[in-house]
């Protein structure tokens, strides 16, 4: 597993991902399906990156990598306001439960707002469209990939899922699960664990089994 992901700038963060340290809270416990129940359905960052270079229009690419960057929920995305976007952090208005939080702005993310802002017309909300809208833009962009051969044909995309992969790719990336479930608004850890069911390694401790 590539461990490209330190914490501090120092080695202590890649020392506790060998040791499983930091990665799963003392007393977490991982959260179990029911029969029948399907798995989260999440991208591989080659296809998300797909999607987006495949959006109907650029508004649409922007709020793909805003969901895809940021884990956030279309919902929230959606609530964004531009006076909520600084350097280092989005403020994440009435998530789930009503509660606000902060969320850091990836690097990428971030310099798509710096564009966006810099070239966009000053409006109050970053995206002023429903999420039926939200919907049909990925459709489109999937159909689109699909056709391009960029996206095997079938599977079940949506807004949604760019938030599970997400998630799926901060846990592969080394974000402590504690930090990611503060980062998607969960108001349980036992929530965030889910994503342990398509990633059941993510400090690669199989690689170490003789």
């Amino acid at each position: 597993m590539t461990e490209n992901v330190t914490q501090n700038g120092s080695g202590t963060a890649l020392a506790r991902r060998r040791s499983g340290r930091g990665m799963y809270p003392k007393g977490a416990r991982m959260q179990r399906f029911s029969e029948g129940h399907s798995l989260p359905e999440y991208l591989e960052p080659a296809e998300v990156n797909g999607l987006i270079r495949f959006a109907p229009n650029p508004q649409a690419a922007l709020l793909f990598l805003v969901c895809w960057r940021s884990g956030l929920r279309i919902s929230e995305a959606l609530s964004i306001r531009t006076a909520d976007i600084t350097h280092e952090t989005l403020r994440v208005r009435r998530g789930k439960g009503g509660k606000d939080r902060l969320v850091p702005v990836h690097p990428e993310l971030g310099a798509a707002f710096r564009s966006a802002l810099a070239f966009g017309a000053k409006r109050e909300l970053l995206f002023d469209i429903t999420r039926h809208t939200a919907w049909r833009w990925v459709k489109e962009a999937q159909e689109r990939a699909v056709n391009a051969g960029v996206l095997m044909n079938g599977k079940r995309i949506g807004t949604h899922t760019l938030r599970h992969s997400f998630a799926r790719h901060a846990l592969a990336s080394g974000v402590p699960i504690n930090v990611l479930s503060r980062w998607l608004g969960h108001a349980s850890l036992q929530t965030t664990l889910i994503y342990l069911q398509i990633l059941p390694d993510p400090l690669g401790h199989i690689e170490r089994v003789p």
